[in-house]
């Protein structure tokens, strides 16, 4: 699914491997936690020159994976072009879908073929109806049949469960027994694993960060949840959604131009849009994108050095800048070191 050895090459040369690259913000989905606060109907969106662009320069500057994000990317007109362009400059398209687009005709089949050798993520955060509604207060508890219909499909067209993940956000709206049950169900049904994310108060355009509080997950229930996947990954979990040499390796475009870090890091070192555009981005902000400072161990925050898990995890540098810690800040979720 992920080329490790090519990831811990990219990490020793401070060079990146997998662009996150979002081409709108519109989902219909709903998801009351969302991290970049998707609407039906969004605002922000890519032109199709500006994709195409920096899939092209992408390309050129090594990278080796596309990660498709929107908002909702299968609702993006002409998505399928921008991944069939990505296939022919030889880049990997991993696409990050919440599903409900799976289920359409010929969707699918699309899907499998161009994300071929890459993967598809798909987003259900549980399994029961009542938690679902109370997660996607606009939608209807439909929607589960509706993404599980479309992993179906995949699966039935051939796409391998060991390529597919679903990517789920614990809140403390749910609990650990429900998330629990989610990731068991996807794995006894379909053989699909279980990317993690630690919901917090993202800064999110709109909202006071003190009204989100409520989908803060307990330290107890993060605990219980990552001891259930590590028995599903087969050892110690990073307490962020990937260990530090991919979040290292990964720089995102957002779908306003900005570039940043990580999707979920929502201020950037600057736009496409200004005039050293993208490229020139990548050159004069790489030790930033990169993460560069905490690679030297006497840099990390307080607790991580003498953490057993600091040669594979960081801590999640978008949950240490939501709480005004700056990107290179404390986590101040991980229980590992205290917190």
């Amino acid at each position: 699914m992920i080329d490790q050895n090519a990831v811990a090459e990219a990490y020793e040369q401070d060079r990146f491997y997998a662009l996150q690259l979002e081409i709108n913000d519109a989902c219909m989905q709903g998801c009351a936690y969302c991290y970049m606060n998707a609407l039906p109907h969004g605002q922000r969106i890519l032109s199709d020159y500006e994709v195409l662009e920096i899939v092209e320069q992408a390309a050129g500057a090594g990278f080796t994976v596309i990660e498709w994000l929107g908002g909702e990317p299968l609702d993006r007109p002409g998505a399928f072009a921008f991944m069939e362009r990505a296939h022919e400059l030889g880049l990997r398209n991993n696409l990050w879908t919440g599903g409900l687009p799976l289920d359409r005709g010929g969707v699918a089949e699309r899907v499998v073929e161009l994300s071929s050798g890459g993967l598809v993520s798909v987003h259900l955060s549980t399994l029961d109806p009542a938690v679902y509604v109370l997660l996607h207060p606009e939608r209807t508890a439909q929607d589960m049949s509706i993404v599980l219909s479309g992993v179906e499909r995949l699966l039935a067209l051939g796409y391998p469960a060991e390529r597919m993940l679903n990517s789920v956000t614990l809140t403390g709206a749910q609990g650990a027994e429900d998330m629990i049950a989610t990731i068991d169900a996807f794995e006894d049904r379909y053989g699909i694993r279980t990317s993690l994310n630690i919901y917090h108060t993202y800064l999110r355009p709109g909202h006071d960060p003190g009204e989100l509080e409520w989908f803060v997950p307990s330290a107890g229930d993060v605990t219980r949840v990552q001891k259930r996947l590590q028995r599903q990954w087969g050892g110690p979990m990073p307490m962020n959604c990937v260990d530090k040499r991919y979040c290292s390796t990964t720089v995102a475009v957002l779908n306003d131009g900005t570039v940043t870090p990580c999707a979920t890091i929502r201020d950037g070192v600057g736009s496409i849009r200004e005039q050293e555009g993208f490229l020139g981005l990548l050159r004069e902000q790489r030790d930033s994108l990169v993460l560069k400072t905490l690679k030297d161990p006497a840099n990390l925050p307080d607790g991580c050095v003498d953490c057993g898990m600091s040669s594979d995890c960081w801590g999640c540098r978008s949950r240490a800048y939501a709480i005004g810690a700056g990107v290179l800040g404390k986590d101040p979720r991980c229980r590992r070191s205290g917190c």
